[in-house]
């Protein structure tokens, strides 16, 4: 009886050791880890940024309930990722944002065995700097900044000196975002993007306020302005010039002599998820070339998936700025968040900019 006793204690025990390091293992495990899959998925993505068919489809093949919610911007994602509110299963933060919600535990790894299809992904678009092991983020799409013109109206820009053309008064759109705006007006003064002084930040702003008398409007979504020929120069994203180009054929997109500015955004599985198995099983939906390709035939921008790329109708791989040779692109650079210090001079200086400017936003 004593060693049947000892032989249940030693078994307890071993079992215990295994039930704790199988949850020591990574990073954020909870009981979403599960390889069940549920009924239930809550995606957090961009506005205008992922056909219904997919989501459809998705559903019907899964038997799964999709909800679908949107934000307009980085900080309002992560602002509500961080409040719990909602706990979504995908959210599609840009690329400084996958590395400050990494850095924060906010995110799960991903189990890459439930994913088989990330073998259709292009070694271009793994192991990069905010994800250097690949190991809580997905590209789901990336592009450029840089800028998008009318060819019957201007002449192929070169440079970002090229906005403050005066003939180009009242047809100049930009972005709307203080940090994209400075990190335009800092590679076109040739300082670093990523790490300008306070100093460079004011005179950035100065130099902005010069350009105000050429702004149309500040936005990121000036298709509309381009389609109808209002603008006829924008520093904006390749995407944009791709959509525009769809209906007026004049669009074209360049990348300025100083560099131009690279981005990706990224599927990623916030750590408070509750089917986590759910969300790999639509990122590996999704890395399906048939599907990946309807993402990029309806928003066009650069797809990751080679397997995928393949598959798309010239019409659609020869759009302006959605496949860059990569000795055109060697001097595009990654933007990384400023510290706070110096964000706060940026939203600063580029508010008194557009103040003075009076375009609209």
């Amino acid at each position: 009886m004593k060693m049947q006793k000892f032989l249940l204690s030693l078994l307890l025990l071993i079992m215990l050791v295994l039930a704790s390091c199988s949850t020591a293992d990574g990073d954020n495990t909870s009981d979403s880890n599960s390889d069940e899959m549920t009924d239930e998925l809550v995606i957090f993505n961009w506005t205008d940024y992922m056909p219904d068919e997919i989501i459809e489809d998705f559903e019907d093949e899964f038997d799964v309930n999709v909800t679908y919610s949107t934000f307009a911007s980085n900080q309002e994602m992560l602002s509500k990722i961080q409040s719990g509110t909602v706990t979504y299963d995908i959210a599609v933060p840009s690329d400084s944002y996958v590395k400050i919600m990494r850095e924060n535990d906010l995110l799960e790894k991903i189990n890459f065995d439930n994913i088989p299809n990330f073998e259709n992904m292009s070694d271009e678009w793994q192991n990069l700097d905010f994800d250097p092991d690949n190991e809580y983020s997905v590209v789901y799409a990336y592009g450029y900044d840089g800028l998008i013109y009318n060819k019957d109206k201007i002449d192929k820009p070169t440079s970002w000196e090229d906005l403050w053309d005066p003939e180009y008064e009242g047809h100049v759109a930009v972005m709307e975002a203080g940090d994209e705006l400075n990190d335009m007006v800092q590679q076109y003064m040739g300082n670093d993007i990523n790490d300008p002084s306070e100093e460079q930040i004011k005179e950035g702003g100065e130099k902005l306020k010069e350009l105000m008398p050429n702004v149309l409007k500040f936005t990121e979504a000036p298709t509309p302005e381009l389609v109808n020929e209002e603008a006829w120069l924008v520093y904006g994203y390749s995407g944009e010039a791709a959509a525009a180009h769809l209906d007026n054929d004049n669009i074209e997109f360049a990348l300025p002599e100083e560099g131009g500015i690279r981005w990706t955004d990224n599927m990623v599985i916030p750590e408070t998820t509750e089917n986590k198995a759910t969300a790999e099983a639509f990122i590996n939906y999704l890395l399906r070339p048939e599907v990946s390709k309807k993402l990029t035939e309806d928003f066009p921008y650069g797809n990751p998936n080679e397997e995928a790329v393949k598959e798309l109708d010239d019409e659609i791989t020869e759009l302006p700025g959605l496949d860059i040779p990569a000795d055109e692109a060697e001097d595009v650079v990654l933007s990384d968040l400023l510290d706070a210090d110096k964000n706060e001079i940026v939203n600063q200086v580029v508010q008194e900019a557009k103040i003075k400017g009076g375009a609209e936003e």
